[in-house]
This record gives structure tokens, C-alpha cells and sequence, in this order.
């Protein structure tokens, strides 16, 4: 009785578990059958973007030019896509289906990848090969805690600045086309001069923020042309016109006209000027007037007189800091103003519209500031003087006269002294 009922506990039990097989495989097929797929039936497989060409071919300025990419399946809004240069993504200015338009970084290398990246796709653009330029080239670099200041050329293409070295003045140095210095004339009473130019007489003429204007002759130290007793005011800036007239000016009531027989002549005009250029018969002046940066101007008439002020450009209706340091003119009729202000350099055109030149660019990290710039008539370069916010700091870049190529291939306003 006992094997029987052995026999039939193990049929039993084989017959459960069997049972259970079957239906453990029934709901496992009958789950399989109710999942999900693993796929989104609503899927797209969305083309990448394809690059043909790039405008300008080959090589732009970094930071400055304009970049045209054409090419397709580019996406339908700037949002929906990042251009790279490399790793750096670039600013989309404007974008159709077929060519997008973007500022180039400020990434100066010799080979660099350009893609494109729709976000909406799963593979990214082709790449094309560029590269970018630097548009300033250093032409001179100066010594830890050398200092120039007023920067001037000659007709010859030599520069010559006023120097300082450790804070003690040194006198004028001239430097030649490649680079190398030399003395041109010992330190006298001035700690530096705030302007130095070239008359048609081939003499180098100063000022200093004094009442008075200088000759500086080779190895000699600097002697009074005319002063105080010859009726000028404090002198901070000057420009010679087509017929060899100064035109001197600072912080006074008045401006002045000097001629070559040092006959002075005052023009009333209330302002803080510091930079003085002649372009076209017109007299301009940097200045603070009334409590506001601004350039004003005066038709020549003739030696003995001038028309009357007018205010060219109220720099600080759009600029909201900075002080105006220099002024000048590309021949076409931009106005160029150097300020003491994070951007070192704006750009005015003829009708007034303005913009900062390659923003971002001359003073990338914010620790430089203008001195002083010179335009060699039709040269494309605008050298300028650049000097360091704080020396101490490590990231500064060193005091260094910097080329500028403006991008302007008819150069500089004419400037009459060197004629």
C-alpha cells in the first residue's frame, strides 16, 4: 500500500510540474507578444549637413572676417545647429537653407577643422580644412617696465617714440623698418611727450601738456619753439595742413594756429582736446566739452580763419565710458577714434554709423589700453601703441607697437608734415 502511494505522489508531482512548464511557457510567449518595440516606428533618420565650399577661400582674419558656408541639409534655424573651428563654436550671423554665414573665432592657427552640427541628426557634417590669421602682427615688443609713449613716423618709414625705462626718461628712440632702436635725441625737461610729429621741414616737433611746443633735434636735447610768450596755451596734441600751418590744441579756451615764423593766432573754443587731426580742409579735434567725449571740427577757411564748430560725432552718446586719446582718418573718410576704454579703437564711418574695431581682438583679455596710433598715408597697417593695464600681472601682454592690417587697401589720410 505504502509503494502505491509513492508511485502516485510521483505522478502527481511530474504532472504538476509539467503543468506548470506549459504554462509558464504560454504567459512568457503570451508577454512577449504584448511588448513594445525596441524601435520609434516614428523615426526619422535625418541627413547631416554637407559643406561644398567656404568663403573667403582657404583663410580668413580670426575674429574679424565674415565666413560663408554653402552647402546643404542645413537646418532651418541657428538654434538647431553649432559650426565648429575645431572646438571653438562659431557665431551664426545669418542662415538659409544652403549657406550659413558666421564670425570667424579669434583662433589664429594654420590648420583647422570646419563642421557642422545639426542637432536634429546622428552623424555631423564633412569637414573642410581653413585657416585663420591673425589681422595685428607685433612690429616691436619693449622690455619690462620700458615704456613708450607718442608714437610717430617719418617719411623714410622710421618710427620714433618718446621712452621711459624703469620710470626714468631716456630721451627719443627712433626705430628702423626692421625693428632695430636706436637714440635719436637725450631726455630733457619732460618726463615724455604726450605728441611728437614731423613738419615739412623735416624738423620733429613735441608737446607735453605745457604752454609751450618743442623741436627735437638729433642728440640734442629738446628746445622751446614757441611758448607761453608767444601766446599759446597748454599744448597736448597737433597737425600741420597742406601748407605747413600747425594747428595746436589742449586743455584751454582756445585752439591755436602756429605758423612756421611763429606767428600764433587763438581760436575760441572751450574744451579738454587731446588729439588734433586736419583731413579734407577741416580741422578735428578729440575732446571733452561740456562734461562729454566728443570730435568736433572747423573748416579751414585759410591761416587766419576758421569756420565755426560744429560737432562731428558725440562718441559718448553710444559709447558710455572711455575718453577719446587719438584720432584719425583712413583716406576714404572713416574716422578712427583711440580711447583709453576696454575697446582701444572705434570706427566711424562718413554717415555717423560706428562699430568697434575687431572687437575682441586688440584687447581679447581686457588688459591693455591705447596711447597713441599713426597712420602712414596709403600703408593698409594703423600702428598702434599699445601699453600694459598692470605690469605686475603675469597675463599682460608686454608695451609693444602693434600693425594693424585695417583692411583698408587705400590706407591712411594723408598727413602733411611728412610731405
Amino acid at each position: 500500500m505504502k509503494k502505491k502511494y509513492l508511485q502516485y505522489s510521483l505522478t502527481s508531482t511530474l504532472l504538476a510540474a509539467f503543468v506548470f512548464v506549459l504554462v509558464l511557457l504560454f504567459w512568457g510567449c503570451n508577454k512577449q507578444n504584448n511588448l513594445e518595440p525596441l524601435y520609434n516606428p516614428s523615426f526619422s533618420n535625418v541627413l547631416a549637413p554637407i559643406i561644398t565650399s567656404v568663403s573667403p577661400a582657404d583663410s580668413a582674419f580670426a575674429g574679424v572676417d565674415e565666413i560663408t558656408i554653402t552647402g546643404s541639409n542645413f537646418p532651418d534655424s541657428a538654434s538647431a545647429m553649432a559650426v565648429y573651428f575645431n572646438n571653438v563654436i562659431a557665431t551664426i550671423i545669418s542662415l538659409d537653407a544652403n549657406k550659413v554665414v558666421v564670425k570667424a573665432p579669434n583662433l589664429v592657427k594654420d590648420t583647422i577643422s570646419i563642421k557642422i552640427s545639426k542637432f536634429s541628426a546622428d552623424k555631423i557634417s564633412n569637414s573642410l580644412s581653413y585657416k585663420l590669421i591673425s589681422a595685428t602682427i607685433v612690429f616691436k615688443e619693449f622690455k619690462f617696465n620700458d615704456t613708450p609713449y607718442s608714437l610717430t613716423y617719418d617719411k623714410f618709414g622710421n618710427a620714433y617714440i618718446s621712452y621711459t625705462v624703469d620710470s626714468a626718461g631716456t630721451g627719443v628712440k627712433k626705430i628702423a623698418p626692421d625693428g632695430t632702436m636706436t637714440d635719436f635725441a637725450p631726455k630733457g625737461a619732460e618726463t615724455s611727450w604726450s605728441c611728437m610729429k614731423f613738419g615739412q621741414s623735416g624738423d620733429l616737433y613735441a608737446a607735453r601738456g605745457v604752454k609751450g611746443i618743442f623741436k627735437i633735434a638729433p642728440n640734442t636735447i629738446a628746445a622751446t619753439w614757441v611758448s607761453s610768450a608767444n601766446g599759446v596755451g597748454t599744448i597736448t596734441d597737433f597737425d600741420f595742413d597742406q601748407n605747413g600751418i600747425m594747428w595746436a590744441a589742449g586743455n584751454n579756451v582756445s585752439l591755436y594756429r602756429v605758423t612756421q615764423a611763429k606767428n600764433v593766432k587763438a581760436f575760441a573754443f572751450n574744451a579738454n582736446i587731446r588729439s588734433v587731426r586736419v583731413f579734407n580742409n577741416y580741422l578735428y579735434v578729440g575732446c571733452s566739452k561740456d562734461g562729454a567725449e566728443g570730435v568736433w571740427r572747423f573748416a579751414i577757411i585759410n591761416s587766419d580763419s576758421l569756420g565755426i564748430a560744429e560737432e562731428y560725432y558725440n562718441y559718448a552718446a553710444t559709447y558710455p565710458t572711455g575718453t577719446i586719446r587719438g584720432i584719425t582718418f583712413s583716406a576714404d573718410g572713416d574716422l578712427y577714434i583711440g580711447t583709453d576704454g576696454v575697446e582701444m579703437i572705434v570706427k566711424v564711418r562718413p554717415d555717423k554709423s560706428s562699430q568697434v574695431l575687431f572687437s575682441g581682438v586688440l584687447n581679447p583679455s581686457n588688459k591693455c589700453k591705447f596711447n597713441s596710433f599713426f597712420w602712414r598715408g596709403s600703408d593698409v597697417y594703423l600702428y598702434l601703441m599699445r601699453h600694459a593695464v598692470n605690469l605686475n600681472d603675469t597675463a599682460t601682454p608686454a608695451e609693444a607697437i602693434i600693425k594693424i592690417n585695417t583692411l583698408n587697401n587705400l590706407g591712411g589720410a594723408p598727413y602733411y608734415g611728412l610731405n
